[in-house]
């Protein structure tokens, strides 16, 4: 129990002088499926990533996060892995998620198109110390034309196959596709061809002139494609093995 205590009271010196000294803030990098890190939320946060990503359900009322349904464990709400740690971390910025005012995208992947209310309520509980937090929903979102009747503390995550009228694409921040949209499956070892290098080029041009962001999932973990894709401009890479891309993203 000591030694516990311990090892709780060093995460937490750690991670106070790294706000205090050895911040890097990494603006394109993403946290793909963070709640399946050793550290949900925090291994991200200390390596300064600029957007945090974690899938939801809807359960007995409380959004609990898991990767699938048979994976939820009663300790592991969305409340207590994300949003009471980045409310600290707010508190102790001085109202901004990460030191020197550098802001966060929370993207939350909805697997219950229910649990949208829920979300809507307890970010709205803290609707004055989240206003530097932009939170993007995903995954089982509303149709295009309901996005206005929930609060714009919430934006929602686009896809590159949906049309959207003028007033619902104010709430749409960013634009995802999956890899395979653009040509078959890359697994970053080799140079990607011309071809697909050409449609993702044209997929960021594109989204910038309508004054949106780009993610595109499915990408490789390896160091070739995090430099591909950074060379390509898309705004969020994602990872699954953080210091892995922290290293490309210095």
């Amino acid at each position: 129990m000591k030694f516990l205590r311990l090892a709780v009271a060093c995460l937490f010196v750690s991670g106070h002088l790294l706000a205090q000294s050895g911040f890097v803030y990494r603006p394109q990098a993403h946290s793909h499926n963070d709640y399946e890190q050793a550290r949900p939320f925090e291994a991200a946060w200390d390596l300064g990533f600029g957007s945090i990503e974690a899938d939801v359900y809807l359960q007995e009322g409380e959004l609990m996060v898991a990767h699938d349904r048979k994976d939820i464990r009663p300790e592991r709400t969305f409340r207590s892995l994300y949003l009471t740690p980045l409310l600290r971390h707010i508190a102790d910025n001085k109202g901004f998620p990460y030191p020197k005012k550098k802001e966060l995208q929370l993207m939350i992947d909805l697997k219950d198109a229910a649990a949208l209310p829920i979300l809507e309520k307890q970010l709205l509980e803290h609707a004055k110390e989240l206003r530097h937090v932009h939170v993007v929903v995903s995954g089982a979102m509303p149709a295009p034309a309901d996005f206005g009747k929930y609060d714009p503390i919430i934006s929602f995550d686009g896809r590159i196959t949906t049309t959207y009228p003028a007033e619902a694409r104010k709430r749409v921040p960013l634009v995802s596709a999956s890899f395979t949209e653009f040509g078959k499956y890359w697994p970053g070892k080799e140079a990607l061809s011309p071809e697909i290098r050409q449609k993702l080029v044209d997929f960021v041009r594109e989204a910038h002139a309508r004054g949106q962001k780009t993610r595109v999932w499915g990408t490789p973990n390896t160091d070739l494609g995090y430099r591909t894709l950074r060379e390509i401009g898309l705004d969020y890479i994602g990872s699954d093995e953080l210091p892995k891309l922290a290293a490309i993203l210095p």
